[in-house]
């Protein structure tokens, strides 16, 4: 009996403090380690930039960010998105991927004032949908792809090889089914053939060789996509390369090299904006980090920006969403941030291309 009633006070300390109406607590959930880290680290230390800002504090409330590594696993982000809610941390931003959002969303949606924000996760599952996620990722559609197709038709590519990472299939199967369809309206071909990146590379090649093709589509992260880019053109296929936004980071220009030259992609971010906005935060970001930001870090700072601007009015979580949504639009660092009713954006698209490694806009 004596055992029983000492540990008593010790779950009682645990509860009060993690209870503590003088802090706000915000969950963060992404990959931040192994190949997928780099999505993941960079939205972290650009929503870390934005609260440091303002000393970590909202309304004389000390900020507490929570840190888990979901590592791209289906158990470990289950477990992590669990533990948010036994813990009743009811802000959670994340998960930096659409299959591992896909994990989260259901159990956070099944919760009461509850809110998942991504501001990187773009699978259409979520799109128009009245629930407890927002995101700041544009959905893929036919509209997201226009002058991304357009561009293509210009420089009259028809037969695209597609290379694949099944490990985020929520977002792949998206991009591939909204890409191709408005590929095809622009007078290209379906897609003449198609290798998960998982895949021995051998076999990828040998199958791209079988295959004939004027565009190579990679779909994954900035890691695999440089790897898989660097072998293709160590085995003399030189057609030309398009990636998607997912791969836009210095990791991918540092590990391709002189592989990765000439490769062309799809963003919404221009990494030479004269904004100011954008500018000042470039520089706030070098300071802090001593590195560039990717255009997931911008996305993770200004996702902290809109927190930060709502929880100043009101830290009461179960508005949060509403508040958020009623503001509508918010002063991005490249532009306008508008959602929509459900909590979905959209943004202008353009194309880039790496040049002397450094990602160069050209149209």
């Amino acid at each position: 009996m004596l055992k029983f009633l000492l540990t008593i006070p010790l779950l009682l300390t645990f509860n009060a403090c993690f209870d503590n109406k003088e802090e706000i607590k915000i969950g963060f959930v992404a990959g931040l380690s192994g190949k997928y880290s780099s999505l993941g680290t960079n939205t972290r230390d650009g929503l870390l930039l934005a609260f440091d800002e303002v000393d970590n504090k909202i309304n004389g409330k000390k900020v507490i960010i929570i840190q888990k590594d979901d590592k791209q696993d289906k158990k470990e982000a289950k477990k992590i998105i669990d533990f948010f809610v036994k813990e009743k941390i009811q802000l959670i931003v994340g998960n930096a991927t659409s299959s591992m959002t896909k994990i989260s969303f259901p159990v956070i949606n099944a919760q009461k004032d509850y809110l998942l924000f991504s501001s990187t996760a773009s699978s259409s599952e979520f799109t128009k949908k009245d629930d407890n996620f927002i995101r700041l990722q544009v959905e893929p559609s036919i509209k997201r792809y226009k002058k991304l197709n357009s561009f293509l038709q210009d420089n009259k590519y028809k037969n695209i090889y597609f290379i694949y990472d099944s490990k985020n299939s929520a977002y792949v199967n998206d991009y591939k089914g909204f890409f191709q369809d408005t590929f095809m309206s622009y007078g290209g071909n379906k897609f003449v053939g198609s290798y998960d990146i998982n895949e021995d590379y051998a076999k990828i090649l040998k199958d791209m060789n079988t295959k004939e093709h004027d565009l190579v589509l990679v779909v994954a992260n900035s890691i695999d996509s440089a790897n898989i880019i660097q072998y293709i053109r160590l085995n003399n296929i030189d057609t030309k390369v398009l990636v998607t936004g997912w791969a836009k980071t210095n990791d991918f220009i540092v590990n391709g090299g002189k592989s990765v030259e000439n490769v062309i992609v799809s963003t919404g971010y221009d990494d030479d904006s004269t904004n100011p906005n954008f500018i000042k935060f470039v520089k706030k970001f070098k300071n802090k980090y001593n590195k560039t930001p990717s255009v997931f870090s911008a996305q993770g700072y200004e996702l902290g920006q809109i927190l930060i601007e709502n929880l100043k009015s009101s830290d009461k979580l179960s508005d949060l969403k509403n508040n958020i949504l009623k503001t509508k639009r918010y002063n991005g660092l490249q532009g306008d941030i508008v959602f929509d009713k459900y909590g979905d954006v959209f943004r202008e698209y353009f194309i880039m291309e790496v040049r002397n490694k450094k990602f160069v806009k050209v149209n």
